[in-house]
């Protein structure tokens, strides 16, 4: 097991996915949510991922990079300096008659606005690693990649990053403003794992420049993981071989398609958390890399601009 690099830094080869730990139903667990994020670190996890729009509703936006703040405050072991942040702008939550409104916002003022915001519910005077979350299709994309730009320069972030963009607009985006190698676009966070592989060009993209790739739902989602055994049988095979859990084969297999890629699983439990970290020490063989590779995808879903994001 090796460190992986992100820009400037290295990282464990796995983060933690934080949204789950804001889940409505996580609202009475706040003390197993700050033990889950401990349990992640005390792993050897150096890598955090949140978002303000993670959130039990509307009215509590901020509420998970609030939490993930004071998990970290509340860490006793040495090394919180190592620890890198994530967290993403560029989707609103409105109150409606129905339940909240979904809605984009990647103008420079409110992409600035949201950034400094995260700042402050995180408890930093910069976040260490910023995504534009999701395109506002009513802005220009090049006004947007620029709004990004304005959140590194005015000092709000330390890095920026790409989330759920295709090949053409990540291209775009490099040509703006550059990648690692100038402090650009740094890192890019697709949906990958066993069941949605529809981003495998925007992986051999980052692994070709040097982006870190984080994929998001690693596992398929949290109403599908725990059934990446039984709907992907080469997964459940192979972890037979290793003792291990099919879940935890699915991550390794997703670190053996390129050095950049950084899994973020979540977890709502220490023990799934661990789990999770023990993965990154599971080396697979080549002839089983490749075979998992070759499993079909059963997803070829996507969300359009005009259906409302999932909060990922």
């Amino acid at each position: 097991m090796s460190e992986r690099r992100l820009a400037d830094l290295s990282v464990f080869p796995i983060g933690l996915g934080c949204m789950p730990l804001s889940d409505r139903r996580m609202l009475a667990e706040r003390p197993r949510a700050i033990a889950t994020v401990h349990a992640a670190l005390d792993s050897g996890m150096t890598l955090l991922d949140t978002a303000n729009i993670y959130a039990p509703d509307s009215a509590q936006v901020g509420h998970n990079e609030v939490l993930v703040g004071e998990a970290l405050r509340a860490w006793g072991s040495a090394g919180r300096e190592r620890v890198v942040v994530a967290t993403k702008g560029g989707i609103t939550r409105t109150p409606g008659p129905q339940g909240d409104i979904w809605g984009r916002a990647a103008s420079p003022e409110a992409l600035g606005a949201a950034a400094r915001a995260s700042a402050a519910a995180l408890g930093v005077e910069a976040i260490d690693l910023y995504f534009l979350h999701r395109l506002d299709p009513a802005i220009p994309f090049d006004e947007q990649v620029g709004a990004l730009a304005q959140v590194r320069d005015d000092g709000i972030a330390k890095r920026i990053a790409l989330s759920n963009v295709t090949l053409p607009q990540l291209d775009r985006a490099l040509e703006l403003i550059g990648g690692p190698e100038s402090g650009g676009i740094v890192a890019v966070q697709n949906e990958f794992s066993p069941r949605y592989r529809r981003n495998a060009d925007v992986l051999a993209r980052c692994a070709e420049r040097g982006l870190a790739f984080l994929p998001w739902s690693p596992l398929g989602g949290a109403q599908q993981a725990e059934e990446v055994g039984s709907r992907y049988a080469p997964f459940a095979e192979v972890a037979a071989a290793h003792g291990v859990s099919a879940q935890q084969v699915a991550l390794a297999w997703l670190l053996g398609l390129a050095e950049v890629v950084i899994p973020i699983p979540g977890s709502t439990r220490p023990a799934t958390a661990r789990a999770s970290a023990e993965a990154a020490r599971i080396t697979l063989t080549p002839a089983e890399q490749e075979r998992l590779t070759g499993t079909p995808d059963d997803d070829a879903s996507v969300f359009p601009d005009d259906v409302p994001p999932p909060p990922m």
